[in-house]
Formats: C-alpha cells, structure tokens, sequence
C-alpha cells in the first residue's frame, strides 16, 4: 500500500472476517453472472461484417485493406486501417471455428477485462464486496459496447496495461511487457493512444511525489528515483512501439488526426441528429452522454455513467489522498474522454470501477469494528444481490434489452438474424441474373459482406473511414427520403437494392415500391430486395416478383418463437416490412399481436395507429368516408396509448394531431 506523502502507512487491507464474508461472496458470484449474462449474447456488431471481410481479404491475399475493395470504387479513398489486426484475428477464429468461435472469441476478451479487475480490486482488499461493486458497476455502464469489435480487444489491452503499473515496473521484464501490450494494442485498435497517456498520467504521479519527498527521507527519494527511471523507461518504450504498425508515423498520429477532424465538424459533444458540419453527426456514439439522459435505448448505461462520475471522482480523491497520484490522474482522464463521446463511458467504467472501489474499500473497513460498518456492508451487499437476480433474470427473459429497444443485443449464441440478413444475402447469390450495382443501406451495409458474391459492390458500408462523408451523407438522404433515389442510382448504375427495414429506409423503400422502375422480388421479416425492371432482370421480375398476397401475417406470427417482450419486439421488428411497403392489412395484425404481448409496447402501438391511419387516407381518397372515420378513430386511439406510456414521442405527436385535423374534416362530409 503506498501512503500519502509525508504520513505513516496506512493498510487498506481487510481483517480476517471480511475473508470471510459470506454475503459479500454471493454478492460477488450474483455480480458475475450479471456479467456473463450480458457477455453472452448474439454477434450483433454493425460493424463486424466488415471487419471479417477485411480480415479474410488479408488471410486471402497477405495485403492488409488499405483502400475498401468491398465498396463502389468511385467511392473508396485510402484510409489507415488502425483495426487490421483484430480483424486478422476474428478472421482466423472464424475460418477455424465459426460463429461459435467468434463468440468464444467475444466471450474470453471479456473475461480477460473482468478478470483483470478482479485482480486489482483482490490483490488490494480482498474484499469480494468491492469485487462485486466494481462488477457491477462496470457491466451495467459499459455492457453496449460488449460487441465483438477491435474496441474489446482495446479494453484487454487498457486493463493488462493498468496491471502492469499497479503491480510497479521494477525490471526490464516489466518494460517488456508493458511494450507488448502496447505494440499489440497499436496493431489491434486504434485506442492505443490511452495506453501511453495512462503511464503518463502515473509518471506524472510520481514525480509529484518524489518531489513532495525528497526533501525528507533519503531511503524515500531514492526509491522514487528509481521508480522515475523505469517508468520513464517504459513510457519511452511505448511511445516507440507506437510508430511499429503498417503506417509508422501515420499509424502512430492517426487517433490525434482522428480527434480533430471530429472536432473540426462539431461532431464530439453535441446533441442527437445531424448537429455538426459534418455527417459523421448521424453516429450517434460520438456523441455527448448528457445528450441521451432522456432516451430510452441508453436508459441504463446513462444512468449507471451518472453514477459512476461521483463514484470516479470521489475514488480519485480517495486514491489521491491515498498518495496513489498516477492512479488517480488515470481516472481523472478517463472521465474527462467519457464526457466527449458515449463510446468512451465504457472504459472509464472499466477501468474507474475496479480503482474507485480499492480506494473506497479503505473507507469501509476504517468502519469495520463499529456495528454502523457491518450493517452499511451487509445492507451494500443485498442490494447487490437483489440486483443481480433481477437483472440476470431479465437479460435472460428478454425484459431487460426490450425496455431499452435494444434490437441489436439478444441472449444466445451465433449471428443475430436482426442484424445479419443471411437469408437475403443467399437468396441473392443464387440469382446469377441480378447485376451489378447493388445498394444496401448504410446500417445493413457491413454484415452483408461475409456473404457477399465477389461480382457485387457496396455503394457505402459502415466504416467510415473507407470513403467521403459526403458519400455517408447521402446513404443517410437516400434512406430519409430527403433526396431522390432515382438520379443517385442512375449515376452509380444501381440495379439491385437491399434494404433492411427501419426507421432510416422506410421512405425509400416506399418510394421503390411506387417506382415503376423496380420490382419487389424479395422479403423476409427484416430485409426487401428491389430489382431494376431491365431486360436482363425480366425473367427474374417475372418468376419473382412480390406482392401483398405473399404475405402470410398469421404465418409471420407463428414462426416467431421468442417469449414474452422479446416476441413483442420481434412482431414490432417484423411488421416495419409491411408497414414500409405499403401493407396495412398485415402491419395491423402484427402490431395487434405485438401489443397483446406487450401492451406497453409503445412502438407497437405507433405502428398500428400509422397502419389505421394510412388505411383511413385510403378509405378517404375512394370516398368511403364510414371507413375513413372509423380507421382515424382507431389511428386516434393507438397514438394516446403511444403519448400515454410516452408523453414526449414527436411523432405520436406529429401523427395524433393529423388525425385530429382528418376527422374534423371528415365532419364536413356528414361524418360523426
């Protein structure tokens, strides 16, 4: 235990009786089955399409992509790909073990990030209650980004890096390690950068306390001497790995080059939506955390960072007085990063958490001989575990990722069919009549490539970098309904659509629908196809061709297996196809049975008052204005169930007062 400058050594290490601590160890156990019941979901990644197909592309050719060949070639540039080698790895764990490995994969980074916290907060306390806290704490804030991404393999690094320092570089086989962890890192993902500052943040500690110190004991300023040197050491020595990668000085400067082309477009920071000059605003990851506190899809994971800021803040100082400087300028940092983007609140919780509660564990056995101590403990404890069952219950049962809308996070194993339109991707290979160019929209565009036909091409996928904004721009227009699909398609000689059905394609696939032009030859529960209507496409529009009378509703329903609200969000997901098409017979049955499921279901209810309401235009244009009154009247009815469970929804909004507009007029024709 280091103590603070200038004051005896205080031990921070519990008594016997805490080692004993039985409801502190089940405390513990309930905190990791949270964990492992957020680590084990299906490959939902957006992104991991690509980064497999940039993997395999190497494992093919022994060529790292440097320029996108999966993209339209007009559209591709050079870009440094700071993820290649991750990418190398999910791709020999894929070739070697399919999705089961890819999950295997997922599953040990997340163990190396939880183990290693375990290892802090024991080797310091010994205190299975503060194991528990940090657990907890760190997988409610970060558990979004538990995807298989390079940015796992960052956390592993981050947390392999924190042991080193805390365990103290005393040797040359501690600067060698410390600089295989960080080369790795600089290969692996391009949050390398953190790695360096952390070292400086604990160089920068202790040289603040060799300086309070050296004045006073020799012994004292001698060993801080020491420790001055071999950090400087090892820093020295992470610094230099960072320039071996691909790129070398580029490589080394591509997360600073990175940070200011953010800045420069005002997309750090900023609220939800397109806020900045740049369309990388759309991301939503980028943005402020204090930007989402009244979204549901970030509930918990804001919640829990509005908790872990105090937690962070007041461990820093704990460990601050505590004279552990360096650890508590790293938390420090840490939260400074997190209040940029969203993406960086899970490694201020994974790596604040396990500090934080060290530095806390102190102030709670200092209580240990007075009753107050033990209750606080024992109170701390059961609601831990209180917690933990319910949470663990509810990651299981569904409940917990659908009060989020968490689509893209279910519990099981292999590829997630919400994210990965697998079927639709083979039903395309095995059409050797589709030519090229296809377009897929921008959220789908990536986990279609693992599948991909070499003779097809990608107007846009979801690495950013691969390409101008002004091209993800666009994907974004096409998909709003803000610009005409007809010109971009006719300039990039699209002849075949994919589209995964939601809120970003609904217009242009509605727009396809009505384009004489293209043909609907495919739909499943998630994913259209669209065909150009053209002489080598005829025989394929004839033979293939969909309509309304294709869809079986009560066939959908049936085939959806899920329980409970994930059934209700899977009906929810299922009905966006035939309400994006124009379908409102099915859409209605869906959604019916999504909000029988589910009657807070409040997406549910918004389908179906669009469904009831689009009918009610219909019947209206025709002239029956008795149907037109009575499909408003139940478009009506959904849309104060929908402002009922959500009183802020814009387009319940939007929606209910149109419908109040359309009923009034339908008063002028004789109606009630």
């Amino acid at each position: 235990m280091i103590a603070r400058p200038g004051s005896p050594a205080v031990s921070a290490r519990p008594t016997d009786a805490t080692l004993r601590d039985g409801i502190g160890l089940i405390a513990c156990v309930a905190a990791g089955l949270v964990v492992l019941a957020l680590s084990w979901t299906k490959l939902g990644s957006i992104d991991l399409g690509y980064h497999l197909a940039y993997g395999r592309h190497f494992l093919a050719t022994g060529q790292i992509v440097e320029v996108d060949p999966f993209l339209y070639p007009e559209n591709a540039k050079p870009f440094v790909n700071a993820n290649w080698g991750s990418q190398v790895v999910m791709a020999l764990v894929e070739r070697a073990a399919g999705a089961g490995g890819l999950f295997a994969l997922c599953l040990g980074l997340i163990a190396v990030i939880f183990g290693a916290m375990a290892w802090i907060v024991l080797r310091e306390t010994r205190s299975p209650l503060a194991l528990a806290f940090a657990w907890l704490l760190a997988a409610i804030a970060g558990y979004e980004r538990f995807s298989l991404r390079p940015e796992l393999f960052s956390y592993a690094c981050m947390m392999l890096i924190l042991l080193v320092l805390l365990r103290g570089l005393r040797s040359w086989t501690g600067v060698a390690v410390l600089g295989v962890i960080q080369l790795s890192w600089v290969n692996l993902h391009s949050y390398f950068l953190v790695g360096v500052f952390i070292t400086c943040c604990w160089l920068v500690g202790e040289t603040i306390r060799w300086l309070w110190t050296r004045n006073r004991r020799a012994d004292e300023a001698d060993r801080g001497r020491r420790k001055l040197r071999w950090l400087l050491l090892g820093l020295g020595v992470q610094v230099g790995v960072c320039f071996v990668n691909p790129w070398l000085h580029q490589g080394a400067f591509f997360p600073i080059a990175t940070l200011e082309y953010l800045r420069r477009g005002q997309v750090m920071a900023g609220g939800e939506g397109w806020s900045g000059e740049s369309a990388w605003s759309i991301i939503s990851e980028f943005k402020s955390p204090f930007s989402f506190l009244s979204e549901p899809i970030n509930a918990r994971t804001i919640h829990a960072y509005l908790l872990l800021l105090p937690v962070a803040i007041a461990g820093a100082v704990a460990l601050a007085a505590q004279g552990r400087l360096g650890a508590a300028l790293s938390v420090l940092l840490l939260v400074a990063m997190s209040t940029q983007m969203r993406r960086n609140i899970a490694q201020l919780a994974l790596a604040a958490s396990p500090l934080a509660a060290v530095a806390m564990s102190s102030a709670l056995a200092r209580l240990g001989p007075w009753p107050t101590g033990r209750r606080l403990r024992g109170v701390l404890s059961w609601v831990m575990i209180g917690l933990s069952i319910w949470w663990t219950y509810g990651i299981v049962e569904g409940r917990f990722y659908f009060s989020e809308r968490r689509v893209t996070r279910q519990f099981g194993t292999g590829y997630s069919a919400r994210v990965f339109p697998i079927d639709a991707v083979q039903w395309l290979a095995a059409q050797p009549s589709l030519q090229p160019n296809l377009y897929v929209n921008y959220f789908a565009s990536s986990s279609i490539l693992p599948w991909l036909p070499e003779r097809f091409k990608l107007f846009v996928d979801t690495n950013t970098f691969a390409y101008d904004e002004r091209v993800l721009a666009t994907a974004h227009q096409l998909g709003m309904g803000e610009i005409d699909h007809g010109p971009v398609f006719q300039e990039h000689g699209v002849n075949v659509a994919l589209l995964h059905c939601g809120s970003d394609t609904q217009m242009l696939i509605r727009k396809l629908a009505a384009d004489a032009h293209w043909a609907l030859v495919y739909f499943d529960r998630h994913t259209v196809i669209f065909a150009r209507r053209m002489p080598e496409h005829a025989a394929l529009v004839a033979s293939s061709q969909r309509t309304e009378r294709d869809l079986d509703a009560p066939a959908w329903i049936a085939s959806i297996k899920e329980s409970g609200r994930q059934r209700a969000l899977e009906l929810g997901l299922a009905a966006g196809v035939p309400l994006s098409l124009g379908w409102h017979d099915a859409a209605i049955k869906m959604s019916n049975e999504a909000v029988r499921v589910a009657p807070d279901y409040d997406e549910g209810w918004q389908y179906l008052g669009v469904s009831h309401g689009n009918r009610g235009n219909i019947a209206g244009r025709e002239g029956r204005y008795g149907d037109s009154h009575r499909e408003y009247t139940e478009a009506l009815t959904c849309f104060n169930r929908v402002l009922a469970l959500k009183p802020n929804h814009p387009e319940a909004r939007t929606y209910r007062a149109r419908t109040l507009q359309a009923l009034e007029f339908l008063k002028g024709k004789g109606q009630p």
